[in-house]
């Protein structure tokens, strides 16, 4: 495999971020952008200059929504590496995503061998403060120019870099999720467990409604009763009952097998805690925050990495978890989390990739 990068004049290049105290989330692209096409095989891999795609306005991927993307950071770590946290991980989903979509496998070298070199490019890019890094985007696209419900036999694969902030601009801080008891994000034997554009323009109707409650994020029923909690729009979710650590199982094919998720539910068990990955209803969630049983929520995922929940909206009653606060394990898996992210700590489980 050849990574053909093409040059760019100093007039193409953009103006760096003036600071990173103000970065937002997936605002700023950086100048270049990978690119690599399939027809019969994938080509060799172009690293180009950031600019607009051009495609045909029949492309399958506008008309009948057969597109996929994954979501991972690049870290700067203190000894001025840059650290990957998991990427085989982000690789694998990115193929079971493509594999229920009906679209080719990417390959191996063209995502890993052409991220890699894609980021030694553009490594200034990359923020250095803690809570702050560079977004990556890997995102597949049906491309062929046609009418009719059927996959494309053309497809665009592509990388794209967005030094970012914190997903809530609060930080690490409490958000309040509101619950959706009326509408559902996926249902079993759907495409739930993908990253596919259509799951999430799904959402956006809801997420409109819980910003006009005052909340940050959905948090999602089970589609069929309506009654067991399964994940955030952005995040997995986690709750801390009885000093046991509970999350929805994945078997059902509706919940995302977050990166994140997977690592802290690890992490958890090493540290001694007893996780447990159960339905929970929506009663009994409740019910736990009133009785103070409840006490600590916390979302996971790449974009929003540990984000406390501190109070959870539902049937229009705002319950407040363990007042409003942060709680232990929540900020000791959020330490131990991003201490290994940033190299700030010795990585045990050998999930740092490091691209000098």
């Amino acid at each position: 495999m050849e990574i053909k990068v093409v040059p760019l004049a100093k007039e193409e290049l953009k103006p760096k971020y003036e600071s990173e105290e103000n970065l937002g989330f997936g605002q700023i692209f950086t100048d270049r952008m990978l690119v690599s096409h399939y027809h019969e095989g994938w080509s060799d891999p172009i690293i180009q200059k950031y600019e607009p795609l051009v495609l045909d306005p029949a492309a399958i991927c506008l008309q009948y929504g057969q597109s996929i993307f994954e979501g991972q950071k690049a870290y700067l770590s203190r000894s001025g590496s840059i650290n990957l946290f998991r990427p085989n991980k982000n690789v694998e989903r990115f193929k079971a995503s493509a594999a229920r979509m009906v679209m080719p496998s990417i390959d191996d070298n063209i995502y890993f061998e052409g991220l890699k070199e894609l980021l030694r490019l553009e490594k200034d890019w990359i923020p250095s403060s803690i809570g702050s890094s560079l977004y990556i985007r890997p995102t597949m696209l049906g491309i062929d120019g046609r009418l009719g419900v059927q996959p494309s036999k053309k497809f665009l694969f592509y990388i794209i870099l967005s030094p970012s902030g914190s997903f809530f601009p609060e930080g690490f801080k409490p958000v309040k999720i509101y619950v959706s008891d009326f509408w559902i994000r996926a249902a079993p034997g759907g495409t739930g467990f993908a990253k596919t554009g259509g799951n999430y323009g799904a959402s956006l109707l809801v997420g409109e409604e819980a910003t006009k409650k005052g909340c940050d994020q959905v948090l999602w029923l089970d589609a069929i009763h309506k009654k067991y909690v399964e994940e955030v729009g952005a995040m997995n979710i986690f709750f801390i009952i009885d000093d046991v650590i509970y999350t929805a199982p994945l078997q059902s094919g509706t919940i995302l097998a977050g990166v994140t998720r997977e690592s802290l539910i690890y992490m958890a068990k090493d540290l001694g805690y007893k996780v447990n990955e159960e339905a929970l209803s929506i009663e009994r969630i409740i019910n736990c925050i009133k009785n103070k049983t409840l006490t600590e929520c916390f979302g996971s995922g790449t974009a929003a990495s540990i984000a406390p929940v501190g109070a959870l909206t539902y049937k229009t009653e705002e319950y407040v978890i363990d007042n409003f606060e942060i709680g232990p394990i929540s900020q000791t898996l959020y330490d131990k989390l991003i201490g290994i992210q940033y190299g700030l700590i010795s990585d045990p489980y050998n999930w740092i990739v490091t691209i000098n």
